[in-house]
């Protein structure tokens, strides 16, 4: 019997220790089940326990109008202590109940572990009369009314990318409630506006700010056509014009002007003699070469009698300019009316022809 006794006053110990634990509210809750807020406040909830050891995850459910739920989770630390903040921007007006809740091994035993928020939604009462858009110019507007404030001022405070930008600070307001405050800032972006009185927060608003970026129009890009450069000189057959012309890498075209029947001849950059003559003087010699950023020895004159001044263009070259120098890169000139050998090879075979004939009478004669 003395051992059922024992076993008994040990296991009612046991019940009593499992149901002993408990905790606080710290601040307003703690002596009041229901208390009044206002839509957009920040609530901060706290409590402490004297033997829910370290490390315990207590659990906040907090329900409310329209079926509304939400939860968190908040650990105890040294010295008992947990707390969490909840935010209530955006809620409805209503009544919500906020309930902490231990593991069920840390059962409390308190009677009360709620309580009750009232949230009055006192944006109702203020009407903006600043833009939420506003473009930037390095100053923020911020003005409103509010419905049966009167003189009493409000508390402003004025948060932005770079952080706090204004407040909080108490505004002016006249006898309707009306309040106005400008505000340096110092980028475009998205600004929070937080209008208080003495009886707490009234509403929360965002201004966005923009700046309006100035593009510069893409033209599209075409490659340049190659400049031309040009030299002129006066010539005869007897006084031949000499120029001298250095090539970029790539194709090079030179033309002369018009009124003449001009002769061109050149020396390539591999030191070949090329004579052009196609057109009279209604058309312009013209020809193209390969350069590769050397020199080309060019020389001039009428194909005929006279003297004239003419005038050679260059596309894609580096420089043309006259030179007396290059004549001593060119032999006698050929006989005018006469084709360039390099272009008819029954100028060679003619001097042939007539000694085959030659031959051939000198072998009939009897």
């Amino acid at each position: 019997m003395k051992k059922i006794a024992l076993a008994a006053i040990l296991l009612l110990l046991c019940i009593s220790a499992v149901g002993a634990y408990n905790f606080q509210f710290i601040g307003p809750p703690r002596d009041s089940g229901s208390i009044n807020g206002n839509v957009g406040d920040i609530i901060t909830l706290s409590g402490i326990s004297q033997n829910i050891p370290p490390g315990v995850t207590m659990t906040l459910s907090v329900t409310g109008p329209d079926s509304y739920y939400s939860s968190r989770s908040m650990v105890i630390q040294d010295g008992g202590v947990f707390s969490t903040e909840f935010d209530t921007t955006g809620l409805k007006e209503g009544d919500y109940r906020f309930q902490i809740q231990a593991p069920k091994y840390y059962e409390v035993s308190q009677p009360r572990n709620w309580v009750i928020y009232h949230l009055t939604d006192r944006s109702l009462l203020l009407t903006m009369i600043s833009p939420v858009r506003q473009d930037y110019d390095g100053w923020l507007s911020v003005s409103g009314l509010v419905d049966g404030l009167g003189a009493d001022g409000v508390e402003l405070t004025v948060y932005g990318p770079s952080g706090n930008y204004f407040g909080p600070q108490w505004v002016s307001s006249d006898q309707s409630g009306r309040f106005y405050q400008e505000i340096s800032i110092d980028r475009a972006g998205v600004y929070s506006a937080r209008i208080a009185d003495r009886r707490g927060l009234i509403g929360m608003v965002q201004i966005q700010v923009i700046q309006e970026i100035v593009s510069t129009p893409v033209i599209p890009t075409r490659t340049p056509e190659p400049s031309i450069i040009s030299a002129s000189a006066t010539a005869s057959r007897e006084n031949p014009a000499y120029f001298v012309m250095q090539t970029r890498s790539g194709t090079a075209t030179i033309s002369t002007s018009l009124g003449i029947d001009w002769v061109i001849e050149y020396i390539d950059e591999s030191g070949n003699h090329h004579i052009i003559n196609e057109y009279g003087a209604d058309r312009a010699e013209t020809f193209t070469l390969e350069g590769n950023g050397g020199m080309i020895h060019i020389r001039a004159y009428p194909d005929g009698a006279g003297t004239g001044t003419v005038h050679l263009y260059g596309q894609n070259i580096v420089s043309l300019t006259t030179s007396t120098m290059a004549s001593d890169k060119f032999g006698d000139l050929v006989d005018p009316g006469h084709t360039p050998a390099e272009e008819s090879p029954a100028f060679i075979l003619m001097p042939l022809v007539a000694l085959a004939i030659l031959v051939i009478c000198l072998v009939k004669k009897p």
